[in-house]
């Protein structure tokens, strides 16, 4: 716990610089930019904390003032200071002007208006600079720097009344054109492609946050601690099926954000793990939280950068088996869910969603569209005896992310 008589001081700055294109119609019809810098001062005295914040080019010692009379306000932050640890991620190696950028994007809605007039191309694509440090007079300094692009189609057939009817985005540190319209073209051939809903029960792919989003409400440090999670008298039990896991991703290169929560905290690597071969570990947690109600410290806080650190959301993700998706599927075909938009947990576990878009694919490519239809089952079954595993390789065609391959009850609409 902080000393009652010393008062530190910590300091957040956060640089970001960005520019958007804003694409209509296959056409770019508008580019901002924008240069913000954020400063964020805390000072910790007395088990109470003071925040001030200013935008721009502010003096810190003044920003220090204001956060020192704001411990008037009694704010209590009775943990220990992150302290004795310097380290530094620079993943800003990504190098592109803003021309550059323009006339490739454009050459990549050229080729796509060419090869599928009857499709439209709008929404965004963003290119940003994060530079992001957290230090204090304890000897902690900690910094994120990174540079990515992110991309993002909403693609609209002529004659539609909907916003969109299918979609390609995803999140790259390099910007590969012809993959990309590759990739555009396999969703929009596959979109036209409609085929009738299979008989058999298939494999349903699906994104990983699409199933595991009860854990971000079910195992919040604060939820069990005040005996209100679904998971309450499960704690250290087995659970769900030996294959599966969860654990709190932290590796800047996957996740494009610090390894370091809005505490300074960096966790030893076995607190990573929430839920390790079916069995519930832990909940994830910040400092105070991990101190109320007696828990590990997870490092997941979270907070804007001239408010009071608070438990935020867990980065969590199920390591993959080993398997591509392919070899997942062994010989055949699966669902591969692209927009399931309305669905949501009840509070015993069980989810249930329509689904707008899906794609019939044999792990190496998408097949064809299939009618839409609903999935229902239970989060103790979906990760339980029917879950297969989620796939080693990164599905381009689905924003390049490792997929999640189970068994749900699909129902025709």
């Amino acid at each position: 716990m902080c000393s009652k008589e010393a008062k530190m001081r910590e300091k957040v700055t956060q640089i970001v610089k960005q520019t958007s294109l804003s694409i209509v119609q296959n056409e770019i019809q508008a580019v901002r930019r924008k240069n913000i810098r954020k400063t964020g001062c805390r000072v910790i005295a007395d088990g109470k904390i003071g925040v001030a914040g200013g935008l721009g080019e502010v003096s810190a010692e003044e920003l220090f003032a204001r956060a020192e009379k704001s411990l008037a306000y009694g704010i209590d932050y009775e943990v220990e200071l992150s302290r004795d640890l310097q380290k530094q991620n620079c993943l800003d190696s990504f190098v592109i002007s803003d021309a550059e950028l323009c006339k490739r994007i454009e050459s990549i809605l050229g080729e796509i208006r060419r090869r599928h007039p009857e499709f439209a191309v709008s929404n965004k694509v963003n290119l940003s600079h994060i530079d992001f440090t957290l230090e204090n007079e304890l000897n902690l300094k900690l910094q994120h720097r990174d540079c990515y692009l992110s991309l993002s189609f909403l693609l609209k057939k002529q004659g539609s009344t909907g916003i969109m009817d299918t979609f390609f985005g995803l999140v790259d540190r390099r910007l590969e054109e012809q993959r990309v319209i590759e990739a555009v073209s396999e969703v929009i051939n596959a979109y036209n492609n409609l085929l009738p809903m299979p008989e058999k029960t298939l494999p349903v792919i699906i994104s990983q946050g699409s199933l595991t989003r009860l854990f971000q409400r079910d195992l919040n440090g604060k939820m069990v601690g005040n005996k209100a999670s679904l998971f309450q008298n499960q704690m250290g039990q087995k659970v769900f099926s030996d294959r599966f896991s969860l654990e709190i991703v932290r590796d800047p290169v996957e996740t494009y954000g610090p390894d370091f929560d809005m505490e300074g905290t960096i966790p030893a690597e076995d607190l990573n793990w929430l839920i390790k071969d079916g069995v519930i570990l832990r909940p994830y947690t910040d400092k105070k939280t991990a101190l109320r109600h007696g828990f590990a410290n997870t490092g997941c806080a979270d907070g804007n950068y001239d408010s009071v650190p608070s438990l935020g959301g867990a980065n969590v993700e199920i390591p993959h088996a080993g398997k591509t998706l392919t070899e997942m599927l062994n010989g055949q075909p699966g669902l591969m869910i692209q927009i399931a938009s309305g669905g949501d947990f009840t509070p015993d576990g069980n989810f249930a969603s329509p689904v707008q878009v899906a794609y019939l694919t044999d792990g190496h490519k998408l097949l064809g569209r299939v009618p839409e239809f609903t999935i229902k089952g239970s989060i103790f079954e979906f990760f339980g005896d029917d879950f297969i595993g989620v796939s080693s390789d990164k599905i381009y065609v689905n924003g390049n992310d490792r997929m999640l391959v189970t068994r749900l009850a699909v129902e025709k609409l």
